[in-house]
């Protein structure tokens, strides 16, 4: 079974502060799910989530990099 946090894992899991993980669940940001009035992360939709914004972080720095180099 996969591994499931509450809140308080998740925002430790990921380091960052409770309003910060409660504002990414409100407008859609981040992967959660609610069980009765809690929310609750998986731990590898997590995992998935920081990979791709590592990939799309990247992926716009090198683009910002090479159009300044470009000018």
């Amino acid at each position: 079974m996969a591994e499931v946090f509450d809140i308080d894992e998740a925002c430790t899991y990921l380091k960052l502060a409770k309003p910060t993980l409660y504002k990414y669940v409100r407008v859609g940001a981040i992967p959660a799910f609610k069980m009765g009035r809690v929310w609750r992360f998986h731990k590898q939709v997590l995992e998935n989530w920081v990979k791709q914004r590592v990939e799309t972080d990247t992926t716009a720095r090198t683009k910002r990099s090479r159009l300044a180099k470009s000018h």
